[in-house]
């Protein structure tokens, strides 16, 4: 992963410095956050923040109050951001993806792990793709199929596994903006799902973006 913002490198390092084991990586993050988008239930922060820094017993990796904000802060812009870049249409997505510079290998299976963790937040919701078209059940197969090869529980034969790796980091990008595109198009048709949300600086004493109805301080921003 090369050219990334400043504000991507700081979110990078905050991630990388936390003590859990269980805390993502920016690329996994990228992925997760993706999957939390396209989902068809609406995922709200409180559920999922606690993820990225390893689960709501992992609390403790946030060093201070201080450090929270700032992590959270940097973890809500990039969720906005992904809305944006989403909301802008075909070809504006681009996924995070680390690099290898060894072989200059792209690993997109890290990418794919995040979305999958994304995807077992609502296992069940997304068998309403089955109802898309030709293109949208193609996509969520894709994306599936990627899945699996990253868990190394792939059925398909070598030949199209291979086929599938080499272009893993072409198809990821193409596969969210297909599912996306459904998502938006059944909220337009009156189904149930409403917008994700942006979230704006939290502050300390304003409400949660959790949607708990309690103070940030007093909810995800407590330490």
């Amino acid at each position: 992963m090369s050219g990334i913002s400043n504000r991507l490198k700081l979110l990078e390092k905050l991630l990388a410095d936390l003590e859990s084991d269980e805390a993502m990586l920016l690329t996994q993050l990228d992925g997760f956050l993706a999957g939390i988008l396209i989902c068809p239930d609406l995922i709200l922060p409180g559920e999922w923040l606690p993820m990225v820094w390893g689960g709501s017993d992992s609390d403790a990796a946030l060093e201070s109050t201080k450090e929270a904000e700032q992590l959270i802060a940097l973890i809500l812009q990039h969720y906005n951001s992904t809305v944006a870049d989403l909301q802008r249409g075909p070809g504006h997505y681009a996924p995070l993806f680390d690099i290898d510079m060894r072989n200059d290998e792209v690993l997109w299976e890290i990418w794919i792990d995040g979305f999958d963790t994304a995807r077992q937040l609502r296992a069940g919701s997304w068998a309403e793709i089955a109802g898309g078209d030709e293109k949208t059940r193609s996509a969520w197969a894709g994306l599936v199929a990627l899945v699996q090869i990253g868990l190394g529980e792939s059925t398909l034969p070598k030949e199209q596994v291979d086929d599938l790796i080499a272009k893993a980091p072409d198809l990821i990008p193409h596969y969210i903006e297909t599912l996306n595109a459904w998502r938006i198009s059944q909220h337009v048709a009156g189904q149930p799902r409403t917008e994700a949300p942006h979230f704006g600086k939290v502050g300390r004493n304003e409400p949660c973006p959790c949607g708990s109805g309690k103070k940030y301080k007093r909810c995800c921003g407590l330490n």
